[in-house]
């Protein structure tokens, strides 16, 4: 009993001991500040964008993290996109800095930019050039001069801009001269708050410096030790910004039409099931919803497969479209809302896109050209299998149909003789109609 008494008082006095190094590592991980959420803003922006940004707010006010920082390296996008997120900035719980990075914010990047309650760039790289622009029916690209779209941006930039205690002078030479700055220029001009050559650089300096949020001026404080977490954009809004880039959707509507005219050519309805699902993907850079288009490739997917399951043999292109279509629709479901681009990068696109489809639309019209003469022209010689001998596969009997081998070829034949033919036995083609070949049987057998 007293053995037992002592051991129990040994494990009470060491217990502290051993439990020293556990207790303060739990308590650190219960202490560590939320992190700073990073979000990164490459290429044209899109609703995709719109919706990524969305969530990345959502869950940086659901963590309590400090600050949210929008990486941007983009030439611009979609003004409906970047509009909403300006008003996603206006109403953030969490300060927002924007962080210009790589290349450049142009356009579209300006504007968020301009309405994150924290501007900063690295240093060389651009911003500006926010007058909106179209494609034109022949391909090109015009600037918009209608006031009824330019002063509403000019004063969206002009309202972001005075809300945080920037240049608002600024903003009418933006978006009506085009006004270009290096991030040298806008620190200078007071366009931007500061130029940092890093992330955590640019972490340290914003640190205790007062923000404006929509209730009032606040402090931004970032914690001591707190980490810092890239928020990767999930896939299905990934695959909708991919399939929304002008230069995506314009290859696959080439490459569909190219498909089209091919199959029709070749008379091959395979590969015109093909070239629609081309020519349906590539409905999401044309201004459509992603959720009515996915909807819409979901059914036409399913339609698909179950013609290639029931009306179809084999398992081809009809089955794998059908398949492609539902992953796809499924994956964008419910994501966000591409619209046409219309930013600077779209004589990028454009001439990117001749030059990749310019090749291949040469080759492919060659192709179906020569594909065509084959189906229209006739052969040079059509060898008369009338007078030839054969043997029957079947047995045939008077006035009935069976196969035969004649030359080789299988042929169904009508035996047009007064006695039946046997399996294996020598047969005389007497006549053809159509694909029908006339026999008659001959003594003994031939092989």
């Amino acid at each position: 009993m007293a053995t037992r008494l002592s051991l129990a008082a040994a494990v009470l006095l060491l217990a502290p001991v051993l439990l020293a190094p556990v207790l303060p590592a739990q308590r650190a991980s219960a202490q560590q500040p939320p992190p700073v959420l990073v979000a990164r803003i490459n290429g044209v922006i899109d609703s995709s964008t719109a919706s990524y940004v969305r969530s990345v707010l959502g869950e940086a006010e659901r963590l309590g993290s400090p600050a949210v920082v929008l990486e941007l390296n983009t030439p611009g996008g979609s003004l409906e996109a970047a509009l909403d997120i300006a008003v996603m900035l206006r109403h953030s719980r969490v300060p927002v800095i924007g962080y210009v990075v790589d290349h450049w914010a142009m356009s579209a990047g300006t504007l968020v930019l301009m309405c994150s309650h924290v501007a900063a760039m690295q240093p060389g790289t651009l911003i500006g050039a926010v007058q909106p622009v179209v494609l034109t029916p022949s391909g090109g690209i015009e600037p918009v001069n209608e006031s009824k779209i330019l002063n509403p941006v000019y004063k969206e930039i002009e309202l972001c801009m005075e809300m945080h205690g920037r240049n608002a002078s600024l903003a009418r030479l933006f978006v009506y001269r085009n006004l270009v700055l290096t991030a040298e220029e806008a620190k200078r001009l007071h366009a931007v708050d500061l130029v940092a050559p890093s992330l955590y650089a640019l972490l340290e300096r914003v640190n205790g410096t007062r923000v404006r949020l929509w209730w009032g001026v606040e402090r931004l404080v970032i914690p001591p030790g707190a980490p810092v977490v890239v928020e990767e954009m999930p896939p299905g809004l990934l695959l909708a910004h991919v399939l929304s880039d002008p230069v995506v959707s314009g290859l696959l509507s080439s490459l569909g039409l190219l498909v089209l005219l091919l199959a029709l050519a070749s008379r091959h309805p395979h590969l015109a099931v093909l070239g629609i699902g081309l020519l349906l993907l590539s409905l999401f850079g044309l201004g459509l919803a992603v959720n009515e288009v996915a909807v819409a490739l979901m059914v036409i997917g399913l339609v698909l497969l179950i013609v290639e399951l029931v009306a179809v043999p084999g398992f081809g292109a009809v089955g794998l479209t059908g398949i492609l279509l539902l992953v796809v629709g499924a994956l964008v479901a419910f994501t966000g809302r591409p619209v046409y681009v219309t930013g600077e990068s779209l004589r990028w696109a454009l001439e990117i896109l001749v030059a990749t489809v310019a090749p291949l639309a040469v080759f492919m019209a060659v192709a179906a050209v020569k594909a065509a003469e084959a189906v229209r022209r006739r052969p040079v010689y059509t060898p008369s299998p009338v007078g030839k001998k054969g043997r029957a596969l079947d047995d045939i009997p008077p006035g009935g149909e069976g196969f035969v081998m004649v030359e080789g070829e299988y042929w169904r034949a009508r035996n047009t003789g007064r006695s039946a033919i046997r399996r294996g036995q020598g047969v005389r083609v007497v006549g053809k109609e159509g694909a029908v070949l006339l026999v008659v049987p001959v003594g003994g057998d031939e092989e």
